[in-house]
């Protein structure tokens, strides 16, 4: 345990001053496309700090290289930068093709058939639905079992989500309704749980209600 502990603080110290360019992640020897997955990856996992974001932000705007499965993690990075609205523009984008085509299913890749994109139903590229619940819901756990839990949602643009989460402790279900100037938020939450309610960042905020 030690031993990994320590490679990971070597890895955290050296990531961005080895691949960080001031404007990507790139190797010094690299010559091809930026690749969105490593940018993905590095946010996610913590080694990209948030003076990186404006950058980063970019390489998700003009690069689209992952998979169906990877793009989960492409969203997942948007929404921890703090960037719902850009998440949900690319996830509609790339999914277009899935979603517009007269099978109810998620492909395994882009294409199918025998343009060589795999099977026609996988469970790989649903990731983006979990991060309607987990960010754009807000729901997620903060101890095991839901036992304690945080509601810090980021609609950005949606007007609403509705949604049940399953946990052991029971469904956590929530409706979320969001108007220019009011965001109404009903829990319900199972019994013997906790729930941490966010509540997203305005201008002028305040509470005048919780429905739970």
């Amino acid at each position: 345990l030690d031993a990994i502990k320590t490679k990971m603080t070597r890895i955290e110290q050296n990531f961005n001053q080895a691949f960080w360019n001031g404007r990507e992640y790139r190797s010094v020897d690299y010559e091809g496309e930026t690749d969105d997955r490593a940018h993905a990856l590095a946010v996610v996992s913590g080694l990209a700090a948030p003076e990186q974001y404006d950058a980063i932000r970019q390489v998700f705007k003009t690069q689209e290289h992952s998979s169906a499965y990877m793009e989960k993690y492409v969203g997942e990075a948007l929404y921890m930068m703090g960037l719902p609205d850009d998440a949900l523009t690319r996830t509609k984008r790339r999914f277009a093709d899935m979603t517009n085509h007269r099978y109810s299913t998620l492909w395994e890749d882009w294409r199918i058939g025998g343009s060589g994109g795999g099977t026609i139903n996988h469970a790989w590229s649903g990731g983006a639905l979990t991060l309607l619940v987990q960010y754009g819901a807000g729901i997620a756990p903060i101890e095991a079992g839901f036992k304690t839990y945080q509601v810090a949602p980021q609609l950005g643009s949606l007007q609403s989500i509705k949604t049940t989460v399953p946990s052991v402790a029971g469904d956590i279900r929530i409706a979320l309704n969001q108007e220019s100037k009011s965001l109404l938020l009903h829990l319900d939450s199972p019994e013997g749980t906790t729930a941490i309610v966010v509540l997203p960042k305005r201008d002028t905020a305040e509470v005048t209600k919780i429905l739970a």
